[in-house]
Parts: C-alpha cells; structure tokens; sequence
C-alpha cells in the first residue's frame, strides 16, 4: 500500500494545502479531490496535451519511457497517469512521489499501488530536506509553468533537484511556455484565463529563458519543443 504522505514542514498548511496568501497556492489549489478522480485525465492528459498545447499525452509518456529508473522521484505527480503507463526497468521500483497538495499525493499513490509508492509532502519552493543522491531519475512534468516568478526564479528548483541525484541520474519533465514556441488561438486563450485565474503563473516564460536557465547549470542536456510544450532531459 502507499504511504501516508509525510511532511516536511517547511512552511505550508496542516491541511494538505498551501496557506491562501502563499505565492503558490492557486497553482495547486484547484487539485481537488474531486478534479484529481473525475477531470484531470478527460480534461489534461486526454484533450489540452493533444488539442490545445499540440503535445500528445504519448510524447511525455516517451520521456518517461527513456529516462525513468527503478530508483524514482517524481515531483508533482498529477493523477499519476504517467507512472501507471510507465514500464521501468527493475520489476519492484522504488518510487517517491513529492507535492505540497495531499490530495494530489493520495490519488498518484493510488494509481501505483501496487508499487507501494513512499510519499512525500513538501513545497518545492522551499529547502528540502531529502539526502543528495538518493535517486536514479527525477521527474518534473507540467510542473514549472504552475510556479510562481519568471523562469530564472522557477530554476531554482532545479539547483534543489539536482543533487539529490546520483551521478550520472537524469531529472526529465516538460513544461507550457508562452513565448518562443508556437502558439494557437486556442492555446493564447487558455494561456490568458489560466494567468488570470493564477491556476499557471508562466505568461513570460520563453523557450530562450530555459534555455539560458539550463545552460548555466548543466553542461549535458537535451531541450525540444512539441506545439507549445518544452520537453528537457538532464543528465547530472
């Protein structure tokens, strides 16, 4: 069974969520229980990756597929999707899941349990207390553009990231960038009512930023584009 998620105190709610004046709480705060069962998969991984972003939900599952190790971490797992459609390379994976939304730990658990997932509750935002090099492959998915800042802000998470890798690990995931990548009617529209409703904070995060972000902290890298979606491989 998954475990109960285990906190690590470092500044938000007992409640499972982010405290309503924190920077980041309307990026997570619409993960609900009952969005996280019934509308995130339909609604994310089945119409927006395909239709809007012009990034099939597959194309990420590929960069699971090659990245992922049998000593896993992946920050902000969603419903999970990816992981239960992952095939990993040891047949009993060691699998840590981290988020700050409890309810987004529970349901991902769930979805793996038959990989007995350990939970972590923390807020990427803040220092995180888990030991360097514990992990094979980490994965960041759909997970920068919910930050709050600009993207030199955001990549501090990755100087967080980094080295809880072993060497020669590999911390992979995509992110929805507004400038620098092509862009739709469609995507614009959603763009402009996820900034407003504070759901994604990325309306100046550019390809060239990234760049820049990941050119100053790794020197092995992969970086493509798929529509309006940024995919990344680093290799530590």
């Amino acid at each position: 069974m998954p475990s109960t998620p285990r906190s690590q105190n470092n500044g938000h709610s007992h409640e499972g969520r982010l405290d309503a004046d924190d920077p980041a709480h309307a990026g997570q705060a619409a993960y609900t229980p009952f969005f996280l069962r019934h509308v995130y998969d339909p609604l994310v991984i089945r119409f927006q990756n395909r239709v809007t972003w012009r990034c099939p939900s597959k194309i990420i599952r590929a960069l699971y597929q090659g990245n992922v190790s049998g000593l896993h971490l992946d920050v902000g797992p969603g419903t999970g999707w990816y992981l239960r459609k992952c095939r990993f390379p040891d047949a009993n994976p060691r699998i840590y899941l981290l988020d700050v939304n409890s309810d987004a730990l529970h349901r991902a658990a769930a979805r793996i349990a038959h990989h007995h997932p350990q939970c972590i509750r923390a807020d990427l935002l803040k220092p995180l207390t888990l030991r360097p090099g514990q992990f094979d492959s980490i994965a960041l998915a759909h997970v920068l553009h919910c930050l709050p800042g600009s993207i030199p802000e955001k990549a501090q998470v990755l100087d967080r990231l980094a080295p809880l890798l072993r060497p020669g690990g590999t911390l992979f995931g995509s992110t929805i960038l507004s400038r620098g990548v092509p862009q739709t009617r469609l995507s614009r529209s959603q763009l402009d009512y996820m900034n407003k409703m504070g759901v994604f904070s990325n309306e100046d995060d550019s390809l060239e930023d990234l760049k820049d972000a990941l050119d100053q902290r790794f020197s092995d890298y992969l970086l493509r584009t798929r529509g309006s979606i940024a995919l990344f491989a680093i290799t530590v």
